[in-house]
């Protein structure tokens, strides 16, 4: 198959090694057989690039917001259905409404030839991984906030206490912040619940382009 990769970098990165080593190809002078949108945070880039893309196969990270609004922007919507960043070998697939079964298939039979488990969720912003470990980081930055203990102290203290192999505020700062931020602003936007409401040292942090650890 041929891909076009585009987004965030590093995630680009990671899945054009593993398209290479399976045998795909991502040349831009030949037919697209399949489009990978991996951006994390700018909504605005992923609509204008949704819009066009013409890929028979459209599989785009449902991290700044939900597969079903990504496949909105498409110009075939059924095309579309959501994927996770790689953790480990896993990837999450979760359809859009608008996805249809020959569509769903074709992404599972993709990603599968990466070499990668694929675990299908139901769609949503930040799917499963993302949202429940950035929901994490928001209380941790809440934590952190009221002067609980400090930022080492509370990854020290999960670690310890809930056997995690990283803090929350570690994660935080490895997944990058601005994306932490905008899995919390999509789900609070999808559900306008307080518990989804990015922390205001979360923002802050961004703003000032400073991580929770040095």
């Amino acid at each position: 198959m041929n891909i076009s990769i585009n987004g965030d970098p590093l995630v680009c990165e990671m899945f054009e090694q593993l398209c290479r080593r399976a045998g795909h190809t991502t040349d831009p002078s030949l037919p697209l057989d399949a489009s990978l949108d991996l951006t994390l945070t700018d909504k605005a880039a992923k609509q204008t690039l949704l819009q066009q893309t013409a890929a028979p196969l459209i599989l785009t990270a449902a991290v700044p917001c939900s597969a079903t609004e990504d496949a909105s922007w498409a110009a075939h919507p059924e095309h579309v259905t959501g994927i996770s960043p790689i953790f480990g070998d896993t990837v999450e697939l979760a359809p859009a409404l608008q996805t249809d079964e020959a569509t769903l298939a074709r992404a599972r039979a993709f990603l599968q030839s990466l070499g990668v488990t694929v675990m299908q969720v139901a769609d949503g912003p930040g799917l499963v991984r993302m949202r429940v470990l950035c929901c994490l980081v928001n209380e941790a930055a809440s934590a952190l906030a009221d002067g609980i203990a400090s930022a080492a102290d509370i990854d020290t203290a999960m670690k310890l206490g809930a056997n995690y192999p990283r803090g929350p505020l570690q994660w935080a700062d490895s997944l990058g912040l601005p994306v932490v931020l905008a899995v919390m602003r999509a789900l609070h936007a999808d559900y306008g619940e307080d518990r989804y409401r990015p922390h205001p040292l979360l923002v802050r942090k961004v703003l000032a382009r400073q991580n929770f650890l040095a």
